[in-house]
């Protein structure tokens, strides 16, 4: 492995505890209430598009330099200007996914825990730790996104294991062919967690380039989507399309009912818990790489200089922009869900074309 550099297993450990975060907030919810007691299936009809976004992803970086990085790739494809205004719109978008983000983590601790507290007080703590995480050097930081996802890896394990005891089959079953255009509706708001895959587009300039790599990235899409399909599957089979598309967060709902009789009972404070990880995992790979597209449209000589910076506007745009729940669900279930489809699988697909037009040129 080149010093400074990381692997692709890393980055997609540290992906995978990342997109823990949203698909709790969004699964199975917003596909329940999409597609009924087919909801389960919706993750399954986003591996293709998943798929899709990891083969245009791969086929960018083939046209770049081993440095480089999603922002730098944006540049040779379509000019140094022009280049830098689609990067400035991707740290634009990533900022306003941050200032959400965060606001919405610190008013889930908020409920969860001390609901006494002050919020600005969770948020500035959040906030905190992952401006500590993200000055880190790159192949620190994904070590640390390892041991997040080997500690969620295995709560999410055990309690799915332990929740499909809970499962309904009517609740899920049967599913026939007209509950497809449901079904491909339901699509939408898993595409949108999934969507997040393309930050960590932003980091491939401190990733090793080997062979397998492409395969390594469409295994673990696949994988993901399984886990997300279990997921919603177990939600959906103990509560029914109903009572899940009303309650906030299903999973955790979920897990208030998991225990084993004479061993351990209500586990969801463990769990609630180390999804701090996940929210974490989350702020973290999200100012990364907001800081690597800073680096490229404002020439920061290191990608360290611009996290204190961008953490800053993050605590100013979510104490100001979103002031309540109402605001911050309302722009979530609106901008959010469409940007994620524009910024995470739209505008990559329209810059290969250009990307390979001019590579075939040179």
């Amino acid at each position: 492995m080149p010093e400074g550099k990381i692997a692709l297993r890393q980055l997609l450990c540290l992906l995978f505890a990342a997109l823990l975060s949203p698909t709790v907030r969004v699964l199975p919810g917003r596909t329940a209430a999409a597609a009924g007691a087919a909801g389960w299936l919706c993750t399954l009809t986003a591996l293709p598009v998943l798929l899709g976004l990891c083969w245009v992803l791969f086929a960018l970086f083939r046209t770049a330099g081993p440095e480089d990085g999603l922002a730098q790739i944006f540049q040779r494809a379509l000019g140094r200007l022009p280049g830098k205004a689609l990067a400035l719109l991707y740290l634009l978008w990533g900022l306003c996914l941050l200032c959400v983000n965060a606001r919405l983590f610190a008013l889930r601790l908020l409920s969860t825990s001390y609901r006494n507290a002050p919020l600005k007080l969770f948020l500035v703590v959040l906030l905190a730790v992952a401006l500590w995480l993200a000055r880190k050097k790159l192949p620190a930081l994904v070590r640390a996104g390892e041991i997040f996802y080997l500690a969620l890896s295995l709560c999410l394990g055990v309690v799915l294991f332990l929740g499909l005891f809970r499962v309904e089959p009517q609740n899920v079953l049967p599913v026939w062919v007209q509950d497809v255009p449901e079904v491909l509706r339901g699509t939408l708001p898993a595409l949108s967690v999934v969507g997040y895959v393309i930050f960590g587009a932003f980091l491939g300039g401190g990733v090793a380039r080997k062979e397998g790599n492409r395969r390594r990235a469409m295994r673990w899409a696949a994988v993901f989507c399984l886990v997300l399909t279990l997921l919603q599957w177990v939600c959906l089979g103990a509560f029914g399309p109903g009572l899940t598309q009303r309650m906030d967060t299903p999973f955790f709902m979920m897990v208030k009912g998991v225990g084993v009789e004479g061993a351990f009972g209500r586990v969801e404070s463990v769990v609630i818990a180390l999804w701090v990880l996940a929210d974490l995992a989350l702020l973290t790979l999200l100012l990364c790489s907001c800081c690597c597209m800073a680096q490229a449209v404002f020439g920061f000589q290191r990608r360290e200089s611009a996290a204190l910076p961008l953490i800053l506007l993050t605590l100013a745009g979510a104490l100001f922009l979103f002031p309540d729940a109402f605001t911050l669900y309302e722009w979530i279930e609106g901008w959010g869900e469409a940007g994620g489809l524009v910024f995470g699988f739209l505008l990559p697909a329209l810059v290969l074309p250009v990307a390979l037009l001019r590579r075939k040129r040179a």
